[in-house]
Formats: structure tokens, sequence, C-alpha cells
């Protein structure tokens, strides 16, 4: 093992156990505080999380953490990401890892409805509040309606179903979920203490690329426990690859402007096969919203939210009524979840 790489880990492994014992985070700096409702998670996201245990004696819980680290650190040179931009990120004031992130994901709502069955709809509902969100969203669109014509007018995907995104994800835009966590933290936290460790590995060469491709430094990059950033909560790899600036200035890409956002959730539907072409087909808008978040009951949110926004601002005609997901389910007789 190298030097430099045993004085890097072992620095942080010393942290992490002189807080172990009281339960508490590591930290090191200020952290940036919100009230974050939900998380854009993948696939991966959300499957059963199981905890990475660490030997009980402290000496032996180091010696784990070094490997992992260095592990880590190697890996990552592998997908080329320089030595020095890891050490760098590492020895920065804002640096600390999570040691009870898996904890989050247990407890997210997503996966206490769809996975784990101890929550039901009208629980999920209320948790967001998500009525609340159709009229907030009324408020919303019209406040940016300019930004909104324009992105519509792209593919003909509606301002509604992109408006009723952003919404369940950060509120609209509300500054107070900007992000609980910086983002190359928690994937190394992730990497440390969970079993995502090929999810951490991919997000955090994401991260680096994007950080590099936008002139922001990794620590500009606040976002979700699960690595979700920006106003849309794009996790880094999925800001490489459908994340675009408005206005098609490349180094100009913020997930914290909220113009970026909407033409980036506009491009990530229509790059998820839906347009003006299939919009009034409910499968298809489904399933462009499953891609941006494989959760059922998240995408049954979106859409009634969509639905309420739409009824506002355009009212359906007979023809085009659409019912909520529950009552659909009724008429064909079929479920609006997948069968197990």
């Amino acid at each position: 093992m190298r030097v430099s790489h045993f004085l890097i880990a072992s620095a942080m492994t010393v942290m992490f156990l002189a807080c172990a014992g009281s339960g508490e985070h590591v930290k090191k700096g200020t952290e940036t505080k919100t009230d974050s409702a939900t998380e854009s998670l993948t696939t991966e996201g959300k499957t059963t999380e199981e905890f990475s245990t660490l030997p009980e004696s402290d000496e032996s819980a180091e010696a784990v953490v070094a490997q992992k680290m260095t592990e880590l650190k190697q890996r990552l040179a592998m997908n080329g990401v320089p030595e020095e931009w890891f050490d760098e990120q590492i020895r920065h004031e804002s640096f600390q890892v999570h040691s009870r992130i898996a904890r989050y994901f247990q407890k997210a709502a997503e996966k206490q409805v769809d996975y784990d069955k101890e929550r039901d709809r009208e629980w999920y509902f209320a948790r967001l509040g998500v009525e609340a969100k159709i009229e907030k969203g009324k408020t919303f669109i019209e406040a940016h309606k300019p930004i909104f014509d324009r992105a519509e007018a792209k593919h003909g995907i509606h301002k509604e179903l992109i408006a009723a995104i952003v919404g369940i994800e950060t509120n609209f835009a509300d500054r107070h979920q900007r992000g609980n966590f910086y983002a190359f933290n928690t994937l190394v936290s992730q990497y440390i203490f969970t079993k995502r460790k090929k999810f951490a590995i991919r997000e955090i060469t994401a991260l680096y690329k994007f950080s590099k491709k936008t002139g922001h430094p990794p620590q500009y990059f606040t976002s979700s426990y699960a690595g979700a950033i920006g106003w849309g909560q794009f996790i880094p790899s999925s800001l490489l690859a459908f994340f675009i600036d408005s206005n098609g200035i490349h180094e100009d890409t913020d997930p914290f402007s909220l113009e970026d956002t909407i033409f980036s959730v506009e491009n990530y539907l229509y790059r998820h096969n839906l347009s003006g072409n299939n919009i009034y087909d409910r499968d298809a808008r489904y399933k462009a919203v499953f891609a941006y978040n494989h959760s059922d009951i998240y995408v049954t949110a979106v859409l009634y939210i969509y639905e309420g926004l739409r009824d506002y601002f355009r009212p359906a005609k007979p023809e085009e009524s659409v019912s909520p997901p529950e009552d659909a389910a009724k008429s064909t007789g079929e479920s609006v979840l997948p069968t197990p």
C-alpha cells in the first residue's frame, strides 16, 4: 500500500471511529441542510439495501475502511479518475462520510410502498402533499410559462408533465430542497457502508467528468442521500447523458438552473420515447416517467399531478378524459402495479 493511500484512508477512518460509538455522522465542515421530501433513484436504489457491517474492534474496523478507501481509489483510477483528484476531494474541508447511509435507503417512501408493502397510496400522497402540489404547480407554470412553452415546443411533451416531475422531486425547485449531502461524500459512503459499490464507482466517475465539463468543483453539487443532484434530481451519470443547457452552451450547463432543468427533464422524457406523437397514450407516459424513477407509486403520483395541472390549463375533452390510477385499474380489472 502506498504511504499516501494509507495516510488518507487512516485519517478518514479515525474520524469515522471517533464518532461511531455516539451514532453520529462523521462531520467535517458545515453541512448543508434541507428538508427534501423524496429522492430520485435508479433501479439499484429501489431494491432492498443491506448494511455493510464492520468488525466490532476499532483496529479491525479501521483496517477494513482503509482497505475499502484504497480499493475505491484504485478502481476509480481504472475508470480514468486521477488519483490526485480523489485525494483533493478527501482533503477538502467539506468531506465527511455517512456511516448510517444505508438507513436512508431503508426508509425511502417509495420502498415502503412498492417493495415492503408497509404503506399505501393514500399514505404516500399525504406524505408528499400531492394535492397541494397541484395547486403550487399552477402558479409555478404560470410564473415560468415562456420557458415551459419553449420546452414543450421542442417535441410536444406537455409542460404539465415536466412540471409534475420537478414538483415531486424538489417541490418545484424549492431552495430548501437543494440537497443535504454533498454528492461526492454520499457516493463514497455508499461504497464503504452499503452494497452499492458498482453504482458508487460509476457515479463518482460521472461526477468527476461532469465537474470537468461544467467547470464546477465537486463541492458545488449538493445532493440527496442517493447522490441525485439539482432541481430535477439527476444522478451524475444521468447528468452526463441527459442534462442539457437550454441554449445549447455545454459549458453553461447547471443542474441548479431552473431553465436548464426544465429542458433537461423534457430531454430525458423524449430520449425515453415520449413525444407529441404519443403523449396522449397513458402507457407511453407511464413508461417514460418510470424510466425517470423506477417506482410505480412515484409514477402514479407524477401522473396524478400532471392530470390535475392538465385539467386546469387545458380542460380535457370528453374523449380525452383520464381516470385516476385506481379508477383506471378498476375499469380494466388490472392492478396499476406490476405482478410480483
